[in-house]
């Protein structure tokens, strides 16, 4: 006997080439033990989930979880596994003076699995602008952070903006990614500067630094260092990076997600890897709301309901380089499992800097499975719950 059986759900698992077909997922001690059509055997609780999407646990690999210490930090299980997300992976909320916080406290009481990113910055996002000058960064004392806390620490993360782009140039990325190297992780890379309205930015110069496995985030931002010049086309430095193995993110947060740059990208031959929030306290009330909403304006741009499950499982999985252990349904893996509603109807989304796009099809958590434990959603970030508005 199992101790939980998913009957009847239409499984996707890019990981595997399944995208699509009625299975049953059984889980005994926590781990996946089989999926298969019809499984007979009995199971200690079944949950009918006919006609839903069942789904790897998603991952959002870029959002802002370090509540109690920064003001925007959200508690990581109401977007975790409250949200349909069993991995959250912090996006640099804490640098190496102020990280203490997360091993001591955040992740140990968290039901959903949470990563990091350590910011450059000493007390990253803690005060912001976090980079005012040089002494704000110190390489040595991040390596020790990144390699005194893996593998809950599996990057380091730089925001190449801010009043310090015209004093120290891209010399901020060279130092954040000589401390990723030497501590012998990726680096993570924020463009799109709010800072300055005119002047030079960063994102040409530092997309050559990038090595395969580094991840550039709010890829589709609509702020100036965009990956589009002024006559709306891609940077070739972008496509170069591409090439490499960079994975293209595209986080949106309050500000860095534009429709028109998307789907110039897309139209132009951008294939981002990864969907992530960049989610934080306001950025749930008032713009990103949700990793399904996420997905769903990928579907509002054209994606299928595979493409975004795998930008937001199997991709993450393997942009972490933990595509063996995260991002499947494969048996032996730990049962991280999402259940997704796919709703009919017309349904307006919105990007940050004001367009809109409709859908006929959007997303919702249904029920979250989380190293075996069942999981319900919590009411949703809007008044009527998960949905977007309706168009």
């Amino acid at each position: 006997m199992y101790d939980l059986m998913l009957k009847g759900g239409r499984v996707f698992d890019a990981a595997q080439g399944i995208a699509g077909k009625r299975m049953d997922v059984a889980v005994s001690g926590g781990i996946i033990a089989k999926v298969a059509p019809d499984i007979a055997e009995s199971a200690a609780r079944v949950l009918d989930v006919s006609g839903k999407i069942v789904a790897p646990g998603l991952i959002d690999l870029h959002c802002h979880v370090y509540e109690g210490v920064n003001q925007t930090g959200v508690d990581p299980d109401l977007v975790g596994v409250r949200s349909g997300v069993t991995t959250v992976v912090d996006g640099g909320s804490a640098g190496f003076a102020n990280f203490g916080g997360f091993p001591a406290h955040v992740a140990p009481k968290a039901k959903t699995r949470v990563l990091c990113f350590v910011h450059i910055a000493r007390n990253g996002l803690s005060t912001m602008p976090e980079i005012g000058g040089r002494g704000d960064i110190d390489v040595e004392e991040t390596v020790k952070v990144v390699r005194a806390n893996k593998p809950l620490v599996q990057g380091v993360k730089v925001r190449a903006i801010g009043p310090a782009v015209p004093s120290l140039g891209v010399e901020m990325v060279k130092l954040a990614l000589q401390a990723a190297s030497q501590g012998g992780v990726r680096l993570m890379v924020h463009i799109g500067d709010l800072y300055i309205r005119e002047g030079p930015t960063l994102t040409q110069q530092l997309l050559p630094l990038l090595r395969k496995g580094d991840i550039l985030t709010h890829t589709f931002t609509g702020n100036l260092g965009r990956i589009v010049d002024a006559k709306d086309n891609v940077l070739p430095e972008l496509f170069a990076a591409q090439e490499r193995g960079v994975t293209l993110d595209t986080a949106m947060g309050r500000f860095n997600f534009s429709f028109e740059v998307a789907r110039r990208a897309l139209d132009q031959g951008v294939k981002p890897k990864t969907l992530a929030t960049d989610i934080t306290v306001p950025g749930r009330l008032n713009t990103v709301h949700s990793m399904t909403e996420m997905m769903t304006r990928f579907l509002a741009l054209g994606s299928t309901v595979a493409d975004v499950i795998a930008m937001a499982t199997a991709n993450p999985a393997a942009a972490l380089g933990m595509e063996a252990t995260l991002g499947s349904l494969a048996p032996g893996r730990v049962a991280d499992i999402t259940v997704l509603n796919e709703v009919s109807g017309k349904w307006r989304l919105r990007d940050t800097v004001g367009s809109s796009l409709t859908s006929d099809k959007a997303l919702a958590p249904a029920s979250t499975v989380r190293a075996g434990e069942v999981i319900m959603p919590d009411w949703g970030p809007h008044p009527w719950g998960w949905l977007p508005e309706q168009a």
